[in-house]
């Protein structure tokens, strides 16, 4: 090899090496602690009160004491006593389903409110202030 190409070769080298030697990254600082997982949120209180004010006993109540119940208003308490004259007494408060325009989700909003035997308990619809007489 020539003497001018040894020179360019031995260059070249030496740059590749220091090169290689920069591009080493600097030691890294220790990671940071995780901070601590925040606490668990409260559990949201029910929609709904798990006990009703009162209940509706659908084998005796009118239409006007059926509307005290949410979800029920003039047309579908006349559609319940109208099956219910039909049927003669609703064996059990899933036989609403029965009734046009009561469904799984209407009745499951209602269901706490409804009985087929006893007393009816409820004395105005729930949430709302009773009217002045």
């Amino acid at each position: 090899m020539r003497p001018l190409h040894r020179a360019w070769a031995l260059a070249l080298a030496l740059g590749l090496l220091a090169a290689s030697a920069r591009a080493d990254p600097p030691p890294r600082a220790p990671a940071p602690a995780p901070a601590p997982a925040p606490a668990p949120a409260p559990a949201p209180a029910p929609a709904r009160p798990l006990e009703a004010p009162g209940v509706v006993t659908i084998n005796t109540a009118d239409e006007e004491v059926l509307q005290r119940v949410p979800g029920i208003g003039p047309s579908r308490a006349q559609a319940i006593v109208q099956l219910r004259g039909r049927v003669h007494a609703f064996r059990r408060v899933d036989d609403l389903l029965r009734v046009r325009g009561i469904g799984r989700g209407t009745l499951r909003g209602m269901r706490v409110y409804l009985t087929v035997t006893g007393e009816t308990t409820l004395a105005s619809r729930p949430g709302r202030a009773r009217a002045q007489e």
